[in-house]
């Protein structure tokens, strides 16, 4: 199993494809690379692609959680990168990956060369939108709580409430297809806590002017949780940047429309040279 020893604990990594370095970052917190693992491995023609765990999440270590933040997650990240001795990488976040794909940009904005941000969002401002497009989706109060991290108790339970709310995060919900994408997901409760803690401080708005390098921004239509709105104000704030909304989609597009994803993916790439 590849581990990197950085900063005080281990990343678990995995690599994929060849060509230009890209580190992957996995959504959650509390979740792990499973879900993008293989889905994403079509860009390995283009990308050498580097799936890794957070600290505290997955198959990594379990450091204290006080030392998960987003300045921590940037610096492990740029520790992962220079461990695989790697001078200039690609990032590709997807939902809470791409919190932390922002910061890494912004912290150490001579080491990235892309930046990909899949289903995501600059702040978490906007819980009322997520509300009324839950309850626009059908949204029972049962689902409505399970989306409350924080009163979940354990792993057990943090499955299940995902398992209850799978169908938000679709336009259309197949459930073999979702089982399909989170059965090898190990789950970590300490981590989806300490993400929710985290999230409510989040807000990269004001430095979005910042980042300078060649930027794709893509949802889906009916994402409820990171919806349209926000990639637009992620587009709006990163100059240069491109938007795709995949019309089709929710909060999974390269599930729910890969065909289109991956050609979406691989024309801005040949575009941004």
């Amino acid at each position: 199993m590849p581990i990197a020893a950085v900063n005080g604990t281990d990343l678990f990594y995995l690599e994929v494809g060849a060509g230009l370095p890209c580190l992957v970052m996995h959504g959650g917190l509390g979740l792990d690379h499973t879900y993008l693992h293989p889905a994403l491995d079509p860009l390995g023609d283009r990308l050498r692609l580097v799936y890794y765990d957070q600290r505290g999440n997955g198959r990594s270590g379990r450091p204290p959680l006080s030392t998960l933040t987003f300045e921590q997650f940037a610096a492990d990240a740029d520790a992962l990168r220079a461990a695989l001795e790697l001078d200039r990488v690609a990032v590709l976040g997807h939902s809470y990956g791409g919190f932390i794909a922002l910061e890494y940009a912004l912290r150490y904005p001579r080491r990235v060369s892309r930046l990909v941000l899949l289903n995501t969002a600059p702040a978490w401002d906007f819980e009322e939108e997520i509300r009324a497009n839950a309850l626009r989706k059908g949204a029972t109060p049962e689902m409505l709580a399970a989306i409350e991290i924080g009163k979940l108790d354990d792993e057990r339970a943090q499955r299940r409430a995902f398992q209850l709310t799978a169908p938000l995060y679709y336009a259309t919900f197949d459930l073999e297809a979702a089982q399909r994408l989170f059965r090898r997901t190990q789950f970590s409760i300490g981590a989806a806590l300490r993400g929710e803690e985290l999230q409510r401080q989040y807000d990269t708005v004001a430095r979005l002017d910042r980042i300078r390098v060649p930027t794709l921004i893509a949802t889906g239509r009916d994402d409820f949780i990171t919806p349209p709105s926000q990639s637009e104000r992620l587009h709006k704030g990163i100059r240069g940047s491109e938007l795709v909304i995949f019309e089709r989609s929710g909060h999974f597009p390269f599930v729910e429309e890969p065909e289109a994803f991956f050609s979406a993916v691989r024309g801005w790439l040949a575009r941004a040279g």
